[in-house]
């Protein structure tokens, strides 16, 4: 932070908030939800990181009491960031012993064997007769184990596999767990075994599963496809991870499918390969923001130095800022609020905390060069943020997303992915206005 503007100031505060409330998603033991429709008690385990502490059963809001593999990795990634911020020795022990924690419970995950589960567990009797269409056949579970389970993406937070239906495979988290554990070792965290063993399963299984089809980042059911933000973090974590894996023939694999997303036609990164639309509004997703932030290439395609990366970035801001209600007349030096994509309806398709700040974040990354346009980044990532400031209450809570008309908080509430978006955007700000 530049320590002496207001924004920066609001920042640092806010960025304290954050952390407390990521904390108090992460090893929540002290918690325990009931799912009385399921027959289900669930109390997290430690290690485990809650995707949303609150207790809610789509009445509206959104049921997130489960550890998603692909936020919990985004969100201890956020937590070696804190180590690495603490004021003093014991403030980083503490996040450190989190982080240990949360290897710990990850690699359990990977050891869970579904064909004992079905044999043990009374959720099919316990679950209500209205609500039997949401369990997931027995079969599939018997069939969870190895590559199985490296694929499921999420579980209950006391460690056990979830058993409702979902949108499955998903084969971005190894690899965003992976880089969370790679940051952790770069900011002096140890190599123990538990951590080694994770690393690698998680390497293996991303330079494996590289450039194959899944579902994407927003788990769209049927979305079975090539997602440019699962290869990007792929491609992340194999480069990241050259010490530990040989990937070469992945990582090629990876860019030339990379390079399959760009549209000569609509001169913007498509979400999906091989889609097609009559305008670049159609192709156009905010994931592509966070994939880039997330793989954090260091230069070349695909990171945000990539011209193709900046052409989606102005697209994507341009899309909102004219469909969204709540960007039309804004003030002078408030950038706009981003969704996710032109026709997403989920909760009514509202913008989302962790794309705006991929936005800004984005924006921060290009600042860090010396040059005569790291002003002009700054500002635009300083726009952004000060929407981020106009949409967030006066108590710093972050739910997943804002209504596209009123700007009301909405969908599921004290969201740890917008909480662990916003710490490492502040960290970004910070490096670029070091430099």
């Amino acid at each position: 932070m530049t320590g002496s503007d207001e924004l920066g100031d609001w920042i640092a505060g806010q960025a304290a908030l954050s952390a407390a409330a990521l904390e108090r998603a992460t090893s929540a033991c002290g918690l325990c939800r009931r799912r009385e429709d399921f027959g289900q008690t669930v109390r997290p385990a430690a290690g485990s990181v809650l995707a949303s502490p609150e207790i809610a059963d789509w009445d509206p809001e959104p049921d997130y009491f489960f550890h998603w593999v692909r936020d919990s990795a985004i969100a201890m990634r956020s937590a070696v960031g804190l180590m690495q911020d603490a004021v003093d020795r014991a403030a980083c022990e503490h996040w450190r012993r989190h982080f240990e924690a949360f290897v710990d419970f990850s690699l359990s995950l990977t050891r869970l064997d579904g064909t004992d589960f079905v044999a043990r567990s009374q959720h099919r009797q316990a679950t209500r007769r209205g609500f039997r269409r949401f369990l997931r056949r027995d079969a599939e579970l018997r069939a969870l184990s190895g590559d199985r389970l490296l694929g499921e993406p999420r579980f209950n937070p006391d460690g056990s596999i979830d058993f409702q239906r979902w949108s499955r495979p998903q084969y971005d988290g190894p690899a965003l767990r992976a880089m969370a554990c790679l940051a952790y070792l770069a900011a002096g965290g140890p190599a123990n075994d538990a951590l080694r063993s994770l690393l690698h399963k998680d390497l293996d299984f991303t330079a494996r599963y590289a450039d194959r089809r899944c579902i994407g980042p927003w788990e769209e059911a049927g979305a079975r496809a090539h997602h440019y933000y699962v290869a990007l973090v792929q491609l992340g974590a194999l480069v990241q991870g050259r010490g530990w894996i040989d990937g070469a023939g992945a990582e090629r694999r990876l860019l030339d499918g990379l390079d399959k997303h760009w549209s000569p036609e609509h001169q913007v990164l498509a979400a999906v390969r091989g889609a097609k639309a009559a305008t670049p509004d159609g192709l156009l997703d905010a994931s592509v923001l966070l994939a880039v932030l997330d793989a954090d290439l260091p230069e070349g395609p695909h990171s945000v130095h990539d011209p193709r990366v900046q052409a989606t970035l102005t697209a994507i801001e341009r899309l909102f800022a004219r469909d969204f209600p709540i960007n039309r007349g804004r003030p002078a030096g408030y950038g706009p609020a981003l969704g996710r994509w032109r026709d997403d309806r989920y909760f009514e398709g509202g913008a989302w905390y962790p794309t705006t700040l991929a936005a800004a974040g984005v924006c921060y990354r290009l600042a860090e060069g010396a040059g005569p346009e790291a002003a002009e980044w700054r500002r635009r990532g300083d726009a952004f943020m000060t929407t981020v400031r106009a949409l967030t209450p006066p108590d710093g809570a972050l739910s997943e997303q804002v209504d596209r008309v009123t700007g009301a908080q909405a969908s599921a509430r004290h969201l740890s992915w917008s909480y662990a978006a916003f710490i490492s955007t502040a960290r970004l700000r910070a490096r670029a206005f070091r430099h």
